[in-house]
């Protein structure tokens, strides 16, 4: 069951903690941040930071020149590259060549940057809060039980004996569900809506059922909920490995062959882990699925023109039956739903595999071998989530997942593993003890004021746009005036449950609250949106996708035309009031939030209006010149690419790529004014923008193994962090006139364009 949070109904939860101390604690949170200034002095601790790095600045021996000169020798390139060529690597060379993490505590983060170090850090934080907060003894209500009981829990491996008998229970509720060793009316498929239903319960493992349902903000009316299906996530990131392809070369086929062989390998020890190593069960019937799934995906029986909108197609429970064979009402009943309360329509993305794979599931269920298949695939889906709660399945589960697949060091750190569990169903415990600990108005308000101003920018540069016919401009410039921004956390939230939770059953906790969110989220059709958090079980380790306070992250929801900006993202070192400057800012939470601004008229945004519903209101001529700037762009980005020998496909981040290109031209803009508004003389603009230019690339910089590339760029919808950064520069006239950037250099782009003039 996936959820949105766009809007939010909050009832505050005090009841975690004494109220007479977290009062105090609270009064004494605001007189500091009363009287908390924006620039505090340093001097003080000066000594001790050199002394931490063994250099005694008070010895007579002590020569400031002389050290002055031998750092400012470290700023040059370590290959002497020159900024015309390749400013990301004469920026960050050095810190690409010295930084490592920890294998044992970081080395689950595959794409080392400030993104992911600091999350890593979030994580750490919450659980030491709730370290603190299970000790403490006058935590005793209802609430602090369940939330102890689940904390303690969540610290815990299954045994191997618990994953057999639960697993052998599944099974046999599995076979129940299926009709397996009875007769079936072929024409009935009573048991195959069922089974469907079944997965549908519980969203840790729904992710891979063939059909996955969830309720999420209706697209044309987003203050309420609607039912989605969709097609499921297989297993493989490079889904052409499913595929033999009589082109393939010798290298390709080696490919491929070698990534099968793994991943059967840890099917293999997957089945020996839950049934022994007698389990007898064809494992090759998972990929045969898996790659049934794919083909219904690929099949495009129902026509499309290429300017019709295919991603919100309504089906009502008659036409689902009828013109596509989807038993709508039966599924309902089996999801839950009263026969009264049964939704007359739900909506999905792809209707050819909505035809197509309601057709191949029937086809096989009528044959027992194929049945059969789908059993094996029903029963992996379910395990692969329930073994990653013991110690030997986590480890099977992160070696394919997480070490092939993504390029992983090691797991996640054990200490922090906990609060994927805490976090999915203690979100406002969590939310209120975050906030309580770590917000700093003084650092919420200068993002309400930047992001304000950013508007302002990014409306005056559409104003000057030049290829949007009138009608168009005039309806983008209004889309900004409506957009809304969130800085720190969602002002309304939802309440805990307080379930009857187990302190030695992780596994059996999460069910619970699985099951618990899909009654909710049952109850929750047509009605108005609030706020629950979300988590992508399918990531390694999970990963939280919505309104979180504690995500290091920031987003921007056309369904509700707004930025969101988590607390966890407010921090240094994405932004500094202690005297960094506005060049410092302007290159970090600066520009997230102009990139954010720019994606409310990129070619998904400006599918959606000024108040989050979705109408296409961009002409066809206005579409053409924006096919033409995004061919441009893609080109640039596979040219950059190349160069360091890397052959990708840069369309599917193209939305990505112009956010990036807009959101730096926002805040070039920006700082122009601040020059203008402060008077600034023309030496130091040029200092100004070059701080800005090296901030840049400073907060682009990652560093990432080579074998984790290839996942990179099979599945994150942002390109390589150096060409985020590269390609945006070579677009600025002003930085190839500051750093003299000519038609042979790197740094050069024959187009200046940058989206909007």
């Amino acid at each position: 069951m996936k959820m949105n949070n766009n809007k939010h109904k909050n009832k505050q939860n005090n009841k975690h903690n004494n109220k007479k101390t977290r009062k105090r604690h609270q009064g004494q949170r605001q007189r500091h941040q009363q009287t908390k200034k924006t620039y505090e002095p340093f001097e003080h601790k000066v000594e001790e930071l050199f002394g931490q790095h063994n250099i005694n600045i008070t010895s007579a021996n002590y020569n400031l020149e002389k050290e002055v000169i031998k750092d400012l020798k470290k700023a040059v390139s370590v290959s002497n590259i020159k900024p015309h060529e390749d400013f990301y690597t004469y920026v960050n060379e050095r810190w690409i060549q010295n930084t490592n993490v920890e294998k044992t505590k970081q080395g689950y983060i595959v794409q080392i940057d400030d993104f992911r170090l600091i999350q890593d850090q979030v994580y750490r934080q919450l659980i030491s809060i709730l370290d603190e907060y299970v000790k403490d003894s006058t935590h005793n209500t209802k609430m602090d039980k369940c939330i102890k009981n689940a904390y303690k829990s969540s610290r815990q491996f299954h045994t191997l004996n618990y994953i057999q008998r639960d697993a052998t229970q599944f099974v046999k509720t599995l076979d129940d569900l299926m009709g397996m060793g009875r007769e079936e009316k072929t024409e009935d498929f009573q048991n195959l809506w069922s089974v469907l239903a079944h997965f549908n319960k519980n969203e840790i493992v729904s992710w891979g059922a063939p059909f996955v349902w969830s309720i999420n903000p209706d697209d044309k009316n987003p203050t309420i909920y609607i039912c989605n299906i969709e097609s499921p996530q297989v297993s493989l990131l490079d889904i052409d490995i499913y595929f033999n392809n009589p082109s393939d070369s010798k290298k390709i086929k080696q490919y491929k062959k070698k990534n099968r062989i793994e991943y059967l390998a840890y099917l293999n020890t997957l089945f020996e882990i839950v049934f022994g190593a007698s389990h007898g069960f064809q494992l090759k019937d998972v990929y045969d699925c898996e790659c049934s799934i794919l083909n219904a995906m690929a099949c495009d029986v129902i026509k499309y023109k290429d300017d019709d909108d295919t991603m919100y197609n309504i089906i009502s429970r008659e036409e689902a039956l009828k013109q596509f064979g989807f038993d709508w009402t039966c599924f309902c009943k089996e999801l839950g739903f009263r026969p009264t309360a049964i939704p007359s329509h739900f909506i999905t993305s792809n209707v050819n595999y909505l035809l197509c794979g309601t057709k191949m599931l029937k086809d096989h269920w009528k044959q027992p071998e194929f049945k059969s298949k789908w059993r094996t695939y029903f029963i992996y889906i379910y395990i692969r989530q329930q073994t990653r709660w013991n110690e030997f399945g986590f480890l099977n589960y992160v070696d394919f997942f997480g070490k092939y697949q993504r390029g992983q060091e090691s797991a996640v750190d054990l200490t922090i593993r906990p609060i994927f569990f805490m976090g999915f169903a203690f979100n406002t415990f969590l939310t209120n003890q975050y906030v309580e600990r770590y917000k700093n108005q003084d650092t919420l308000d200068y993002v309400s004021m930047i992001a304000e101003d950013l508007k302002i920018v990014f409306r005056r540069i559409v104003m000057r746009n030049t290829w949007m016919l009138p009608k168009t401009k005039q309806t983008a410039l209004e889309k900004l005036d409506h957009i809304q921004f969130q800085i720190g956390f969602p002002k309304q939230l939802s309440d805990d449950p307080c379930l009857d939770y187990s302190e030695n059953d992780p596994w059996g906790n999460l069910v619970k609250i699985s099951h618990w969110r899909h009654q909710r989220a049952i109850q929750l059709v047509g009605k108005k949106v609030i706020d629950l958090p979300v988590i992508d079980w399918s990531q390694t380790p999970p990963k939280f996708i919505s309104t979180q306070a504690y995500v290091v992250n920031a987003m921007y929801t056309p369904d509700n035309n707004s930025i969101y900006i988590p607390l966890g993202y407010i921090q240094k070192p994405f932004i500094d009031l202690d005297q960094m400057g506005i060049e410092y800012n302007l290159a970090h939470i600066g520009f997230t939030i102009a990139h954010e601004l720019s994606h409310s008229l990129d070619d998904f945004g400006s599918k959606y209006n000024k108040y989050g519903h979705l109408e296409d209101w961009w002409s066809a001529h206005d579409k053409k010149e924006y096919l033409k700037i995004q061919q441009d762009i893609v080109k640039e980005y596979e040219i950059f690419a190349k160069r360091d020998n890397i052959q990708f496909d840069a369309w599917p981040s193209i939305g990505e790529d112009l956010a990036d290109i807009s959101g730096f031209e926002i805040c070039q803009e920006y700082l122009r004014d601040f020059q203008q508004k402060n008077k600034t003389i023309l030496p130091i603009q040029a200092l100004s923008f070059e701080m800005f230019y090296v901030y840049f690339a400073l907060q682009s910089r990652q560093k990432i193994s080579k074998k984790a590339i290839l996942a990179q760029l099979k599945t994150n919808p942002h390109p390589l962090d150096k060409y985020r950064c590269n390609v945006p520069l070579s677009r600025s006239t002003i930085f190839r006139a500051i750093y003299n950037v000519k038609k042979h250099n790197n740094m050069w782009w024959v187009n200046s364009g940058t989206i909007w003039k």
